[in-house]
């Protein structure tokens, strides 16, 4: 830190002294024209640039630290009539400051006599009212209003990052809110097809217990991780399914389609596990005959598109939609909404006797960092 601020007070100074070294040249360029074509005055270069340069050399000295006070005690509401009169004094004390090293650098010449001004008090007062207008209002007062406007500026910068920081811990809350309510809510429902399936076959039940603990291990090795890979998902949903062709046996068929290069892709945990457990709820468990459980995966572009299906009896999303995706969908749906903001979208495509498809679109990432959360998702959950 110590360093870094080293670094910056040599910014503030080397900068100061170009800015003003560059004003000097520009001074006397104007003044050498002017001498030689308006005034028809001969005369070097060197001649109409050395008081300019000495000016504002002392310029460049006393303006850092005019900045760096400015910065640090800033006129605000609360201080203005403080620091006010501190800020006039400042300004004199520039103005007295910049004439008494512009008198010891260099003489003041008499015009008459050709000779320098003795260095006195005389000379000070005489420099100082002549120079005391321009030193507080085009020198002192600029320096300040850039100080400011720096200073609010590293404020504004300030709070908007506290403001971001405050939102993505605010989505991280309400992630980890609604995978609480996802999490027992899947253990819930396999607790209860193993208390269906103790009824008839004890030894399905027993084995289905095993899967379960294979489960809740894979559920407790990921419960603070909010993204994971599609491939880990699968591995999940494919130890659930397992436990539910036990419950089913034959009469649930599953099919998975997911390109391999897909299987890095970074994905929410538990996203499949619930749009699977609806499939085969109001699905493919209403065929009396038996139904079938599809997933896919595909790259499009630069997105990942997830589907899962079912050839159950379907619905009318007019008439009896809105209210039948039970929790775990419309958890589903406000943790895409957190994640990925309007960048995802999750439709349902169903219809009476043709089945249901979930549809699931999300930004293609690979990477190995979490995902950011936008602010614009965050504000369409309030």
């Amino acid at each position: 830190m110590q360093l870094r601020g080293r670094r910056l007070y040599f910014v503030v100074w080397g900068t100061s002294y170009a800015i003003w070294i560059f004003v000097a040249l520009m001074t006397a360029i104007s003044m050498h024209r002017l001498n030689l074509w308006f005034w028809k005055m001969p005369g070097g270069f060197w001649e109409s640039l050395k008081l300019p340069l000495v000016n504002n050399l002392i310029y460049a000295t006393l303006s850092p630290i005019v900045l760096l006070l400015a910065l640090r005690y800033p006129i605000n509401r609360a201080t203005w009539k403080l620091r006010v009169p501190l800020y006039l004094g400042g300004a004199v004390t520039f103005a007295a400051s910049h004439v008494a090293l512009r008198m010891l650098v260099y003489p003041v010449m008499d015009s008459m006599t050709k000779q320098p001004f003795p260095v006195g008090w005389s000379l000070f007062m005489r420099l100082f009212l002549y120079n005391l207008p321009d030193d507080c209002f085009s020198v002192f007062l600029a320096v300040v209003v850039i100080a400011h406007t720096m200073h609010h500026y590293r404020e504004s910068r300030s709070r908007e990052l506290r403001a971001s920081q405050l939102e993505t811990r605010l989505a991280q809350a309400q992630l980890r809110a609604l995978k609480s309510q996802l999490q027992p809510h899947f253990l819930f429902n396999t607790l209860h097809s193993i208390s269906t399936l103790m009824l008839t076959n004890v030894t399905a039940a027993d084995a289905m217990l095993v899967r379960l603990s294979e489960l809740l291990r894979l559920s407790l090795d990921n419960n603070s991780v909010q993204e994971t890979t599609l491939n880990r998902e699968m591995q999940f949903v494919e130890v659930y399914l397992e436990i539910e062709k036990m419950r089913f046996g034959d009469r649930l068929q599953v099919r998975c389609e997911v390109d391999a290069d897909t299987l890095d892709a970074r994905v929410p945990h538990l996203l499949l596990q619930p749009l699977v457990e609806n499939a085969i709820r109001h699905g493919a468990s209403r065929r009396a005959e038996g139904g079938e459980v599809w997933i896919t995966a595909a790259r499009r572009h630069d997105e990942l598109i997830i589907e899962v299906g079912d050839n159950g009896p379907g619905f009318s999303p007019q008439r009896d939609g809105a209210g039948k995706h039970g929790l775990g969908l419309n958890a589903t749906r406000e943790r895409l909404q957190v994640f990925y903001g309007n960048r995802q979208r999750l439709e349902i495509h169903s219809a009476p006797g043709r089945g249901t498809i979930v549809e699931v679109q999300i930004p293609w990432n690979t990477g190995a960092a979490a995902v950011m959360y936008e602010l614009e998702a965050i504000h369409g959950l309030r």
